[in-house]
């Protein structure tokens, strides 16, 4: 388990008054670096609490656990007033607002930075905080297809597949975690905190760095698809995915496959692609998945996992990447961390694995910032805080 105290991020205090999944992916991230990440929660709780049915929903034990839970109704004139001595001892802050919103409201970025100029305040919004779309609502999908990312999921006039999984809120949540950590070294440096405009639509459209600037030369889109990367059934009637795009992975395939006849392929004519599929095709249908993966890994060949079988994948288990927690209804599964940190006896864990429910941290929380007992008893009295 995680060496907390020894963690990047120990001892900074986040706010987290974003919705839904972007700014859950990014204050993920941010907790398993080791900040103290407060979530404050609407009365009831972020709404991705409620999704699936189940209790709590798989949404929100993946993307809040390690956090502490504060429930606020930032609708309730008293609500500055409990922002304001929250934020006295916070680093960072980071909401998903409508742009312009909390300002209005009197709890953005102008008047609570005021408080504590050293707040990173981060904004994390659909297409950020300039431009003719900023106030325009939208979800995964419209991020992808505005960026260009779902028109490259397709062959030229043909409708593109729906992703069966978010990109745009994950690729927003990481890059907003880059710009929260970035702000915090500048701080560091210049005794000044600032404000972080991250947007997901922006995000997205960085997976289409290369591609870009191709279009700008008028060349065609990368293909990516081809023989020697493509997806292929094995015996078991599993799949394994092979990757072996350089001369060296490309002849070690070859020879694993006593296929070498084949020669410098893919430098060859495109017209021998049909053919080397098939072949490469009929030898791996001879053997289950797992023996491919095992022989041909040096050659980019895996297994293709569905999200049921990482539980027990052995590269999986190595490196803590899926672990069980309670969750107080039982126990569940998370996928932890993917960054691992060594230095001496620095932290090099997965993460804090604690699961609150909405408002389980609202007393220690407010009493952590000088709130007195009676003082949260007439805060709760008044629908301030549950």
């Amino acid at each position: 388990m995680a060496d907390t105290d020894a963690a990047p991020l120990a001892g900074i205090v986040v706010l987290d008054m974003s919705r839904l999944q972007p700014g859950g992916f990014c204050t993920r991230l941010l907790a398993d670096l080791g900040a103290d990440v407060v979530k404050i929660e609407g009365p009831g709780g972020d709404p991705s609490r409620m999704w699936s049915g189940a209790e709590p929903s798989p949404s929100a034990v993946a993307l809040h656990r390690g956090k502490r839970s504060l429930t606020l109704d930032l609708k309730h004139a008293r609500a500055a007033e409990v922002l304001h001595r929250l934020v006295r001892d916070a680093d960072v802050l980071i909401e998903s607002a409508r742009p312009g919103s909390l300002e209005a409201s009197g709890i953005g970025y102008p008047q609570l930075s005021a408080v504590n100029p050293l707040l990173v305040w981060c904004s994390l919004s659909g297409f950020g905080q300039t431009g003719p779309k900023r106030d325009h609502a939208g979800h995964d999908i419209t991020y992808l297809g505005h960026a260009g990312v779902l028109g490259l999921m397709a062959d030229v006039d043909a409708v593109p597949d729906q992703p069966r999984l978010l990109l745009a809120a994950p690729m927003g949540g990481t890059m907003a975690a880059l710009g929260i950590t970035s702000a915090l070294a500048q701080r560091a440096r210049t005794g000044h905190g600032c404000m972080v405009d991250a947007s997901i639509a922006d995000a997205a459209m960085w997976l289409l760095t290369e591609e870009v600037t191709r279009s700008a030369r008028d060349l065609a889109p990368y293909d990516l698809r081809s023989p020697v990367r493509r997806v292929y059934p094995c015996a078991d009637g599993r799949r394994v995915s092979i990757a072996a795009t350089e001369p060296r992975t490309w002849a070690a395939l070859c020879n694993a496959l006593d296929l070498t006849d084949l020669g410098d392929w893919p430098g060859g004519p495109p017209d021998a692609a049909a053919d080397t599929v098939v072949r490469i095709a009929a030898v791996l249908a001879t053997k289950p998945a797992a023996h491919w993966a095992d022989v041909l890994g040096d050659a980019g060949v895996a297994m293709v996992n569905g999200p049921g079988d990482l539980v027990d994948d052995p590269q999986v288990r190595a490196r803590d990447g899926v672990v069980t927690i309670d969750v107080g209804a039982g126990l569940d599964q998370v996928v932890t961390s993917p960054l691992r940190f060594s230095s001496g006896d620095a932290w090099t864990g997965p993460g804090p694995m604690g699961f609150s429910a909405p408002g389980d941290d609202t007393d220690a929380v407010l009493t952590g910032v000088g709130f007195a007992a009676d003082e949260i008893a007439q805060l709760r009295d008044d629908g301030v805080v549950a």
